[in-house]
């Protein structure tokens, strides 16, 4: 199974949560134990063995996912003893996060404690009522617990690293649009966008007529200087989802797996760490455009014109619709829908931190 670009929905929706609830299962679990014999305590426990078996069932779930679809493969400098170490702390996630919530399982059952879950589906026992057991059960449960805390505490500063000291894009394809905004400006981003007075165009063709559109939803991050661009960094994410082509009947169609495909592949990223100067206020960034789970070479030639309250970067470039399977099956013909697509941004950029 070839590997994918980026993490698809699904899998973001999966990961975050899950995560999510490990962090409320943690404040329910400390507050059960915790608070004085009452029956806000009983109740306390009733959600944290609900919300665990919702964690089980969950990662059930994103295991059979993650063995039926394509995963992004690392960078490809990584060193053979951190790949083994990224395989490893994975396998060693999914193992706890099965074997945390079947030690309280066995726990509750051994205890002869009645639970349903989120007091409506009965959970039957596992184990037969036995107190010597449910008190292994118990030493066993903080066990995994601890254990699972250090290797989450792995897991977070791998991808940290990742992200601050490699600066790849590991973190930031796992991460959802909204945190893709917070933490795309990769060591210092010199000028932030400012949406209102920025726009990103595109159009294809229809029988060699021009069919625009225009993504509602982007934003850019860019470590820049005109006089000395050597060093400068370009990140664009773009929320695919937000095309909008002015016709309710193709925004329907463009959405679909032969077009886009919104559904597994909402956002788009274009990312650049080679700027160099063509002449006067030309550039050109090249980089790596990921886009409908595919990633390829991308050059973008802009325009600089400086200002003192903010700066313009504005510019076009074609890219073919087929080098990222956009319009396929009947589609793939482009005696109607033609190859190429134009994309023109103005973009609004003002000093950031």
């Amino acid at each position: 199974m070839p590997a994918a670009a980026s993490w698809s929905a699904p899998a973001k929706f999966f990961h975050w949560l899950i995560a999510a609830l490990i962090l409320v299962q943690v404040g329910l679990g400390i507050a059960a134990v915790m608070w004085r014999l009452s029956p806000t305590k009983l109740n306390l426990f009733v959600w944290h063995k609900s919300t665990g078996m919702q964690i089980l069932a969950l990662v059930a779930l994103r295991v059979l996912w993650r063995l039926s679809h394509a995963v992004p493969a690392l960078p490809a400098d990584t060193p053979p003893w951190e790949r083994a170490a990224a395989h490893t702390s994975h396998f060693l996630l999914y193992v706890l996060l099965v074997a945390v919530p079947l030690s309280g399982w066995v726990i509750a059952s051994a205890s002869g404690i009645p639970f349903s879950i989120y007091w409506r589906i009965p959970l039957p026992a596992i184990v037969a009522v036995d107190k010597p057991v449910a008190d292994t059960a118990a030493l066993v449960h903080l066990g995994l617990i601890i254990a699972f805390a250090a290797v989450l505490v792995v897991h977070v500063g791998a991808a940290l690293r990742h992200h601050f000291v490699k600066r790849n894009d590991v973190l930031s394809r796992m991460l959802p649009w909204v945190l893709l905004l917070v933490v795309l400006p990769v060591g210092a981003a010199d000028w932030r966008m400012d949406a209102a007075a920025s726009r990103l165009d595109f159009a294809a063709t229809f029988e060699k007529t021009p069919a625009a559109g225009v993504f509602k939803q982007f934003d850019t991050r860019l470590a820049f200087d005109g006089d000395t661009p050597a060093g400068g960094k370009l990140q664009v994410a773009i929320r695919v989802s937000s095309a909008d082509m002015s016709n309710a009947e193709v925004n329907k169609a463009i959405a679909g797996p032969e077009w886009f495909d919104f559904a597994r592949y909402p956002e788009a990223m274009f990312q650049s760490a080679d700027i160099r100067r063509v002449d006067g206020n030309r550039y050109l960034a090249r980089g790596t455009l990921t886009l409908k789970g595919m990633q390829r070479p991308v050059e973008v030639p802009f325009t600089w014109t400086p200002a003192p309250d903010a700066s313009t970067m504005e510019g076009e470039f074609t890219v073919q619709r087929s080098a990222f399977a956009i319009g396929t099956g009947e589609w793939a013909d482009t005696s109607v829908i033609g190859p190429d697509v134009k994309v023109k941004f103005r973009v609004r950029l003002r000093k950031g931190g």
